[in-house]
């Protein structure tokens, strides 16, 4: 959850150090409570820069020696915890627990109580999302009484625009309502330009005002092996034309360095620099357009767009060699396929080139990402509508969802998977890379996809008939990689189950659609006696009870503990 800050390039050589002397800055720095924004427009380099304060904030004068520093990064295109505010207290409640362990007790007791009463957490309870920010002020005002606290907060816009706005008012709170000690409590965070902020904050820096310099410094460095470069007006040609936005240069640079390498003359070089669109959508929408391997990259854009988490280098190699049409029945065909890559480094130029260099590999973790937020903007508003046939969005999402749960299930029917069953779950995770991803999120691509009425009739052709085994599969693999968790499946689960326990109802209504043909049984019942209609009436998924309902599933039908599915809904509080 906090690994979003080792993604962060560290601020070239000779850059960022201004903000160390901006007025506004020394301003905030200096007074008892403060909260400052720093702004700027999408790729003007706010993370590079929240960064290089948390690596120097020593060099603040009179921030107290044994201040207490707090810092969050929001990623947007990272897991769910990384893009919400239940991500972000949680983090700052850990890093509290790490730093000030004796302010929490009231934290450690709700902690142990509800363990003891509900059980494991995670599983059998959950942190109310309000929780979490009371218990903060609460351990924060107790941290207050005897050192002064530092707060970053690194792209707030990346939780979204109202929780942006909610947390910076909430920040506010903090400073004006924490009872007046001795010690000083400072906010900083980052966020693109939101006028509805500009009401709340005491203290704000434009960065695109500021950082010219900087873009200047990082165009010169990164051009320096060629002197015949440095020495014209390319660099200031760059720099100008970036009006502040970093990731802007770093494409061009890319492209010019790209271009001197062919051996293009700087008139050449000079024409392409304002030839290239000033704007990042304009410019990301030149760079789709010259793709060379348009189903190849639309593919690579899915996974990254739309995969339930971000995958790693290992998963995303199966994912792109499998798809709904791929001919081949085990991964050794798939091996054998003449663009399957093996070699990780490979991999990585591979993807580099499909995206054209708009997406990357990051360095700790391995996993693929866009290379900045407003990337994974452009093409979820736009880029994708511009790679595909068509222009409605909703068909956009629900093909690509479509396609993602294809792959997960053919590779779950691969020769190698089926002999594995039975392994160890270690075992199974080191020699199938792509198994625990297809396994654990099939269900929830096919769920997007139906949402958006794409037709599921072809999911009969993997679970019915002698295929019926892929599903017994799937339960045994999802029983091994997530043993210890109480959504596991019991055995006797059929494709009727799954989609009304899950709440699929349009691929539920094809299913039923040919019943007879495929001798699908309405009240077929699970290891544990329950019914489709059980599971549907449990989970309280009121359009797929109704469903069965109309295909006369029994309302009397009983699991093993005699309870029949209205006594489930009328326990679990639905309305069904």
């Amino acid at each position: 959850m906090n690994s979003r800050s080792l993604d962060i390039d560290a601020a070239a050589e000779g850059t960022c150090d201004w903000l160390l002397r901006h007025q506004t800055f020394t301003s905030w720095a200096s007074c008892d409570r403060g909260l400052v924004w720093i702004k700027g427009k999408p790729g003007s380099g706010k993370s590079t820069l929240l960064r290089y304060l948390l690596d120097h904030i020593i060099t603040i004068p009179n921030t107290g020696k044994e201040k207490l520093i707090l810092s969050f990064f929001f990623h947007g295109r990272g897991t769910e915890l990384q893009k919400t505010p239940l991500g972000l207290f949680r983090s700052l409640l850990h890093q509290l627990l790490l730093q000030a362990p004796e302010t929490l007790t009231d934290l450690m007791n709700i902690f142990q109580q509800r363990c003891k009463m509900a059980g494991k957490p995670g599983e059998k309870w959950q942190w109310h999302p309000r929780e979490l920010p009371r218990l903060f002020e609460s351990s924060l005002s107790k941290v207050l009484r005897t050192r002064p606290v530092w707060l970053f907060v690194d792209a707030l816009d990346e939780c979204g625009q109202r929780n942006a706005v909610k947390l910076v008012r909430d920040f506010k709170s903090l400073l004006q309502g924490l009872a007046s000690t001795d010690s000083q409590f400072h906010i900083c965070f980052t966020c693109r330009h939101y006028p509805i902020l500009g009401q709340t904050c005491q203290f704000e820096i434009c960065l695109e005002e500021e950082n010219r310099q900087d873009i200047s410094t990082y165009v010169r460095a990164q051009l320096s092996l060629s002197r015949e470069l440095t020495a014209s007006t390319i660099p200031d040609l760059i720099t100008k034309h970036a009006q502040g936005v970093f990731i802007w240069a770093y494409l061009v640079v890319d492209r010019i360095l790209g271009l001197n390498n062919e051996g293009e003359g700087l008139k050449r070089i000079e024409k392409e620099i304002y030839s290239i669109p000033p704007e990042l959508d304009d410019l990301y929408n030149e760079l789709i357009r010259n793709m060379d391997e348009r189903p190849a990259s639309l593919k690579l854009i899915q996974w990254i767009c739309f995969s339930v988490r971000p995958l790693s280098l290992d998963e995303l190699r199966w994912a792109m060699i499998i798809d709904a049409d791929c001919p081949s029945k085990s991964l050794q065909e798939c091996k054998n396929m003449e663009d399957h890559i093996s070699d990780s480094d490979r991999m990585n130029r591979r993807v580099q080139t499909l995206s054209c260099g708009l997406v990357e590999v990051t360095s700790d973790a391995k996993v693929v990402q866009f290379i900045h937020q407003s990337v994974k903007d452009f093409f979820t508003e736009k880029g994708l509508s511009a790679m595909s046939e068509t222009t409605n969005r909703s068909i956009i999402v629900g093909t690509a969802h479509h396609r993602l749960s294809r792959t997960c299930i053919r590779y779950l029917a691969m020769e190698e998977v089926v002999r594995s069953v039975g392994q160890k779950s270690d075992h199974l995770k080191s020699e199938f890379p792509f198994l625990h991803y297809a396994t654990t999120s099939w269900v929830a691509h096919i769920k997007q996809s139906d949402a958006r009425s794409v037709p599921q009739e072809d999911l009969l052709q993997y679970f019915t008939g002698p295929s019926n085994t892929l599903m017994e599969r799937w339960v045994c693999i999802y029983g091994l990689l997530k043993r210890y968790f109480d959504d596991c499946l019991p055995e006797g689960t059929s494709l009727v189950h799954v989609m009304s326990r899950y709440g699929v109802v349009g691929a539920l209504g094809a299913i039923l659609g040919r019943a007879d043909q495929v001798g699908i049984d309405i009240d077929g019942e699970d290891s544990d006696g329950r019914t489709p209609l059980w599971w549907a009436a449990e989970r309280g998924h009121e359009a797929v009870v109704q469903l069965l309902l109309e295909w006369s599933a029994s309302v009397e039908a009983a699991d093993k503990d005699g309870r029949t599915p209205l006594l489930c809904a009328v326990a679990q509080g639905h309305e069904t």
